[in-house]
């Protein structure tokens, strides 16, 4: 009974270090690029906001390099309440970092752990090393990603006894009703300020053959809600036009949930996804997310101005 706990707590500790490993190694990501462009992001941002078109694939460019839509989301908050970008422009990007940050799940589902460590050895070497300021924000940048990519192989290590333990696959099983499945979802999304992380657990759960499609639907659906907190928190204390920025975002991840709970229910959307990966459960919901967040973003990408008009009308 004590080796039991033991194991437990031991466990337990591992999973958590895994966790605080992914998140600092995209806290490093996210520094390095910002520390070597944040002001070009920004001047980005502003001048090819000018159209539709340009706003959504900038949107689409600066997430997937920054790997974090809530880190997008701030810039946005700040940008608007400045008065530096309208809130039409700041739809149009958006609608666009939703779907750049997709690609942290499809990169999850490659299995690159096994190059991990190496990346981090050569990303630490340059930091440590590298003379040239550029040179050490790319050593920066390479160990973000081996860190976060160990933190993934710890936090899959630890879950593996959860396979034994019946109360914690009755809660999983839970997360196939809808209800439970999306509040779950957005619960753990909302704790830890990142759909990325919470969709790289969910990922690392189907790894370890404690999941499958059918319970991560749901999941997935609550965890592009809870992306929404992050800028519903940074808007708090700043202008209207801030405010109104985090209201059009959390409308969005609102709207998507709803369209894909009637869509669930009428079109078998979990078996066209299995059929893209077959075998592959982490893929499948890297390609679930993947769609989700181009099909929302794309459909209310020509309703832009009615996303400005109800903010509007809310603040």
């Amino acid at each position: 009974m004590e080796r039991g706990t033991e194991m437990t707590i031991f466990h337990l500790c591992s999973l958590l270090g895994g966790l605080g490993l992914f998140l600092y190694g995209m806290w490093m990501m996210r520094e390095h690029l910002q520390a070597a462009a944040a002001h070009q992001i920004e001047r980005f941002l502003k001048r090819l906001t000018a159209t539709r078109m340009r706003g959504f694939l900038a949107g689409i460019g600066v997430t997937a390099v920054l790997q974090s839509s809530s880190a997008v989301m701030v810039l946005l908050v700040g940008l608007t309440d400045a008065g530096l970008i309208g809130l039409t422009q700041a739809v149009w990007v958006i609608l666009g970092a939703n779907i750049g940050t997709t690609v942290t799940g499809q990169l999850i589902a490659l299995k690159v752990e096994g190059f991990a460590p190496l990346l981090a050895f050569v990303g630490i070497l340059l930091l440590l090393f590298a003379r040239q300021e550029r040179w050490r924000r790319w050593g920066g940048l390479l160990a973000g990603v081996g860190v976060m990519f160990i933190g993934l192989t710890m936090m899959g290590e630890a879950m593996l006894p959860l396979k034994g333990e019946a109360w914690f696959l009755s809660l999983l099983a839970s997360c196939r009703h809808p209800a439970a499945g999306i509040f779950a979802g957005t619960a753990v999304t909302a704790i830890l300020q990142s759909s990325s992380a919470s969709i790289a657990m969910l990922q690392t759960l189907a790894k370890s053959g404690l999941v499958d499609l059918s319970q991560s639907i749901y999941l997935v659906f609550g965890q592009n809600m809870g992306t929404c907190v992050t800028g519903l928190l940074a808007s708090a204390g700043g202008g209207r036009n801030g405010r109104q920025t985090a209201v059009i975002h959390l409308l969005v991840n609102v709207f998507g949930t709803i369209l894909f709970l009637c869509l669930v229910q009428l079109f078998p959307i979990g078996s066209w996804v299995e059929g893209l990966a077959p075998g592959s459960v982490a893929k499948q919901i890297a390609d679930l997310h993947t769609i989700f967040n181009l099909v929302t973003s794309l459909t209310l990408l020509p309703l832009s101005g009615l996303l400005v008009r109800v903010a509007k009308w809310q603040f």
